[in-house]
């Protein structure tokens, strides 16, 4: 909550609003974008509009003007704070100073703010109770304070009765949103279930704004209570002033302007087919990786706007239907298949040769993990083992990603397949192989040991060694099944699971199957889910002059711009 300040006047006559909303200036199509930053608490938030702001209801086709109100609002969630507006789950620590109890007047009901401020001021001549217009999504009602208890509010209850009027104390407990001036009043609260949107003209820049938290956002900004326990705060905004806040945050203005139209229509695509007006939640996407990163209004750039104008409106079909279409910062030199990632097979989304992402400068990674660090990884999603034994990569697809990894462990072994891999080891991609730091010294040789009459399992002799000098990189399932290794210590027999091998580099030792390890060494390539434009390869391509068309329909197979 703001402290108290000089009492700013506010204006009860519903103004005509003339300035035309900015999501409905630029497009016929909206996205609600649930805004996770820079919330700072779960249950409140400040707005401040560049003028009064303005109240919609927003339940039906065209949203509706209601009234307007001071330029600066706190929004809580009806339930129970200490007199510093701190937000407390129960009332059980006598901390409370408010709270959700409320007297609700029986008898005439509204149909404006206006008739409704007209009968409070009425009323406030002969009571001094802190009357406010309550709004359920049709009309309003007269309600009375917030108190910590039934107790409190029956108390106040009968005052009010004696004085004639008639009433009942409601309990609004996380169901409805209470909106207070800067004197920290309630001045209005409305039911949870109520589509109300926020909202204030800004002239400068001849559109509506307001911030949330002190951060500007285009369009309007709503609340919904949801989970019984959490105030969440959503953007409505047209689609082309949502992508100037997107195109920036997913990639570098600086990069050259067929790359971000490519990431233009890619994003404009995949916001457009996430729309859905039944939302259970009441929004279409968030503001981050989960969908897409969107900065709102601070996070614009004239090249990037400059991209959604000269796109404006353009989305990717495939089959004369919007495509699902996923991007990621880098391939490693391919893409891959949407099915060897998630579930469907979607014939768009098929790999391709990608040597365009090589540039960029997390083509190569490697991650070394301790066993304790993965013991808690795997804690993290549901698994209780106390000793992990060993990893073992059990299936690649034909674009070298990993499809299945089997984890051995105190408690059995653990399979996880696709991108469930990568979330689970927190690796940058699926891309990927495994080094354990259970390495011998000394010299090795790879020696043939594909002989069925070596039945003792004895070396072969000294004209079975094979020549493993070699500039090209290698996988296991390539190397080395029933051949021996020799070192200066000992001789071992290989499996498909663990090679060790002599490369123009030096010795290298790569295993899938790396056993009573204390460290686990990922090497890999790429960064993300390796599925549909690679942000980096579109911004080579741009680079050596393809359009973003070509771009486009490098990274999705047989797809169609219009």
């Amino acid at each position: 909550m703001k402290s108290s300040m000089k009492i700013i006047v506010i204006s009860l006559v519903v103004l005509m609003f003339s300035m035309s909303l900015c999501y409905g200036a630029e497009s016929d199509e909206n996205v609600r974008v649930r805004i996770r930053t820079p919330r700072q608490h779960n249950e409140q938030a400040e707005l401040d509009g560049s003028d009064n702001i303005t109240i919609f209801d927003n339940s039906n086709t065209i949203p509706s003007q209601l009234f307007q109100l001071t330029s600066e609002l706190s929004i809580l969630m009806d339930s129970y704070y200490d007199k510093n507006y701190s937000f407390l789950e129960k009332n059980n620590s006598n901390n409370a100073s408010i709270g959700p109890y409320h007297i609700r007047l029986k008898g005439k009901k509204y149909d404006t703010f206006d008739d409704t401020i007209s009968e409070i001021n009425n009323l406030k001549q002969n009571l001094e109770s802190k009357f406010y217009p309550y709004y359920n999504g049709a009309e309003y009602e007269i309600y009375i304070g917030a108190y910590i208890d039934e107790s409190s509010a029956d108390n106040m209850y009968s005052v009010l009765n004696k004085s004639g009027l008639d009433g009942e104390v409601v309990n609004g407990n996380k169901k409805n949103i209470v909106v207070y001036n800067n004197e920290n009043d309630i001045i209005f609260m409305y039911n949870n279930n109520s589509d109300i949107y926020f909202t204030s003209n800004n002239s400068d820049l001849s559109c509506n704004m307001i911030k949330i938290d002190n951060k500007p956002y285009r369009g309007m900004i709503a609340f919904n209570i949801i989970n019984d326990s959490t105030l969440i705060s959503i953007n409505r905004v047209d689609i082309e002033s949502y992508l100037y806040g997107v195109v920036p945050c997913e990639s570098s203005a600086s990069w050259p302007i067929e790359a971000l139209k490519a990431q233009t229509l890619t994003a404009r695509t995949y916001a457009l087919a996430k729309l859905s007006p039944n939302a259970y939640y009441g929004y279409d996407l968030e503001d981050n990786t989960y969908d897409q990163v969107y900065g709102g209004y601070l996070s614009e750039y004239a090249a990037t706007n400059k991209a959604v104008d000269e796109t404006h409106g353009e989305v990717i079909y495939y089959d004369e239907r919007l495509i699902d279409a996923v991007f990621h910062s880098t391939s490693g030199g391919s893409t891959e298949n949407s099915e060897n990632v998630w579930n469907d097979a979607l014939p768009y989304l098929r790999g391709v040769e990608d040597e365009y992402s090589n540039i960029s400068p997390i083509t190569e990674w490697k991650e070394t993990y301790s066993k304790e660090y993965l013991i808690n990884r795997l804690k993290l999603y549901g698994n209780n083992v106390n000793d992990l034994y060993s990893i073992k990569i059990t299936e690649v697809s034909e674009n070298d990603r990993v499809l299945e990894c089997i984890f051995s462990t105190d408690i059995g072994e653990i399979i996880y397949t696709k991108d469930k891999v990568r979330s689970v080891l927190g690796l940058k991609s699926l891309w990927f192989n495994i080094e354990n730091n259970n390495s011998n010294n000394g010299n090795f040789y790879l020696i043939n040991g594909n002989d069925s009459s070596n039945e003792n399992n004895e070396v072969p002799s000294r004209g079975g060694v094979i020549d493993s000098i070699t500039d090209k990189e290698v996988t296991v399932s390539e190397i080395l099944k029933d051949k021996y290794i020799i070192s200066s210590s000992k001789t071992s027999k290989s499996t498909q699971d663990s090679l060790t091998f002599i490369s123009s580099t030096g010795v290298s030792i790569q295993n899938n199957n790396t056993s009573n390890s204390s460290e686990y060494c990922f090497n890999g390539r790429g960064w993300g889910h390796g599925v549909g434009m690679s942000q980096y390869g579109a911004k080579q391509m741009a680079t050596e002059g393809f359009t973003y068309e070509e771009i486009i329909k490098h990274y999705y197979t047989g797809v169609n711009i219009k």
